[in-house]
C-alpha cells in the first residue's frame, strides 16, 4: 500500500499474486511428490513451447531419460530372477 493512499479506497492496480501451475491452485513444496508433479507439469509445459532444434534436443533428452530408467527396471527385473 503507498502512503498515500487512505486504507477504505481501492487501489489502482490489483495486487500481484504469483500463479501457481495448472490444477494445484497452489504452489506446492518442491521437495513432496505433490511438487514433483507439479515440476514435470511445468516441464512438459515449457517443452511443448519450444520448436526447431530445440525442440528436437529437448525430446532426445527425455526419451533418453525414459530409456535409462527402462534399462534399469529391466536389469532389476533380471537381478530378482537371477538369485
Amino acid at each position: 500500500m503507498r502512503t498515500d493512499e487512505w486504507i477504505h479506497e481501492e487501489p489502482d492496480e490489483p495486487r500481484r499474486i504469483p500463479e501457481p501451475d495448472f490444477a494445484w491452485g497452489r504452489t506446492a513444496n518442491p521437495n513432496t511428490a505433490d511438487g514433483e508433479l507439479q515440476n514435470i507439469a511445468a516441464f512438459s509445459a515449457g517443452l511443448s513451447r519450444l520448436s526447431g532444434p530445440r525442440r528436437t534436443a529437448a525430446v532426445v533428452v527425455v526419451w533418453l531419460i525414459l530409456a535409462g530408467f527402462a534399462l534399469a527396471i529391466a536389469f532389476g527385473v533380471i537381478g530378482i530372477f537371477e538369485l
